[in-house]
C-alpha cells in the first residue's frame, strides 16, 4: 500500500506529530505575550525618558520666571521673594527629586501665571488639539490611501505616463511646504480674498467653521506623503504573483483591487497612520498659533515666550509625548491582529 502525502497533512508519513490547532494557538499565544511585555517596557522606559525630558527642556529656556512674574520693574528683593514662592531658588536635585514625585502622583505643579493646576489648564487645551488632529489623520488617511491606489493602478505597466508626472509633482511641492506657510496661505485665500472662512477662532463662526482651515493646512502635506508611498506600494503590489493570477482569471476590477490589493496595503497604511499622527502633534502646535486656535500649541507658545510658566510647559510636552506613545502602542497592537509576523516571532 503507498502513502499518499496531501498539502492538507504535510507530516503524513514522517512519523513526525501532526500541527494541532492548540499547539498553533498556543504559540501565537506566546507571541502576543512577548510581544506586549517588550512593548509595554518600551512604554515605561519612554515615559521614563520622557519625565526626565521635560524637567530639564525647562532649564534650557532663556528668561527668568520670577522676573516675569513680578514684572520688569521689581526690585531685586521682590524677584527674589518670587523665586522663593516658586521653589526655584532650591538646588536642581531638589527640585528634580519633588518634580518626578509629584508627575507620580499626577500633580505637574500649580501655574506660575494663573494659580491652577498645570494638569487642568493642559487637559482644557487638549482636546481642541486632539479633535483637527484627529480629523486631519482621517482625511490623510482616506484620501492619500484613495488617491494612491487609483493613480497607482491607473499608471501601472507606464500608462498614463503624464498622470504620474503630474502626480509626482502636485505632491511633491504640497508634501514640501511648511505647516505653517500652508496654514498663511489658506489665510490669505480663504479669509482675506474670499471672505468664506474665519481667519482665526471665533464663536462668531462656530467652531466647525473655524476648525475648517487648520484641518486643512495640517492635511496637506500628510496627505501627499501617504499618496506618494500608497502609490508606490500599490505599483510593487501589482506586479506580484498574486495580483496577476487575479488578472488571469479575468476577475472583476473591483474584487480584484478591492479584495485582493487593498488588504496588502493595510500594513502600511496602519504603520503610516501612527507615525503622521504623532507628527501631527507637533505640527498642530504651530498651525494653531497662525489660526489662533485654543489648542495646546497656543497654550504652549503663551507659557514659553511670555509667561516662563515652568509647570505648564512641564505639563504639555509632558501629555503631547504620552499621547504620542500610546498612539504607537495601539498601532503597534493593531498591526500585529493585522499580520502577526509584526509580532517579532516565527509566524506558524
Amino acid at each position: 500500500m503507498t502513502t499518499t502525502l496531501t498539502a492538507s497533512d504535510p507530516t503524513a508519513g514522517t512519523g513526525a506529530p501532526a500541527t494541532t490547532g492548540g499547539h498553533r494557538a498556543g504559540s501565537r499565544a506566546t507571541l502576543w505575550r512577548r510581544f506586549l511585555v517588550r512593548r509595554l517596557l518600551g512604554v515605561v522606559v519612554n515615559v521614563g525618558l520622557l519625565v526626565l525630558l521635560t524637567f530639564f527642556i525647562v532649564q534650557l529656556i532663556p528668561g527668568d520666571p520670577a522676573t516675569a512674574i513680578a514684572g520688569e520693574n521689581a526690585t531685586l528683593a521682590q524677584v527674589e521673594q518670587v523665586r522663593q514662592q516658586l521653589g526655584l531658588d532650591q538646588p536642581l536635585t531638589t527640585q528634580l527629586g519633588g518634580y518626578v514625585s509629584g508627575v507620580l502622583h499626577g500633580d505637574f505643579g500649580t501655574s506660575f501665571r494663573y494659580g491652577l493646576p498645570a494638569t487642568t489648564i493642559v487637559l482644557t487645551a487638549l482636546p481642541y488639539t486632539l479633535s483637527i488632529a484627529a480629523a486631519a489623520v482621517t482625511i490623510v488617511l482616506v484620501v492619500g490611501s484613495s488617491v494612491g491606489v487609483v493613480v497607482g493602478i491607473a499608471t501601472r505597466g507606464d500608462r498614463n505616463r503624464w498622470l504620474d508626472r503630474v502626480f509626482n509633482a502636485v505632491t511633491g511641492v504640497m508634501q514640501a511646504v511648511p505647516s505653517y506657510l500652508q496654514a498663511t496661505l489658506l489665510v490669505l485665500v480663504f479669509a482675506v480674498w474670499l471672505t468664506v472662512l474665519p481667519p482665526a477662532y471665533t464663536l462668531a463662526y462656530g467652531p466647525v467653521e473655524s476648525a475648517i482651515l487648520p484641518v486643512v493646512a495640517l492635511s496637506i502635506g500628510g496627505t501627499s506623503s501617504v499618496a506618494r508611498i500608497v502609490r508606490r506600494e500599490a505599483a510593487v503590489a501589482q506586479e506580484l504573483d498574486y495580483m496577476r493570477t487575479a488578472r488571469g482569471w479575468r476577475l472583476p476590477p473591483v474584487r480584484t483591487y478591492a479584495k485582493h490589493l487593498l488588504p496588502n496595503l493595510l500594513t502600511t497604511t496602519l504603520t503610516l497612520s501612527g507615525i503622521i499622527l504623532t507628527s501631527m502633534l507637533g505640527s498642530a502646535l504651530i498651525v494653531e498659533t497662525v489660526f489662533a486656535w485654543p489648542g495646546l500649541g497656543s497654550t504652549v507658545i503663551q507659557a514659553i515666550a511670555v509667561d516662563k510658566d515652568y509647570p505648564v510647559i512641564q505639563a504639555a510636552v509632558f501629555v503631547i509625548g504620552t499621547v504620542s506613545i500610546l498612539i504607537t502602542l495601539v498601532i503597534d497592537v493593531v498591526l500585529g491582529l493585522v499580520d502577526p509576523r509584526t509580532l517579532g516571532g516565527r509566524n506558524d
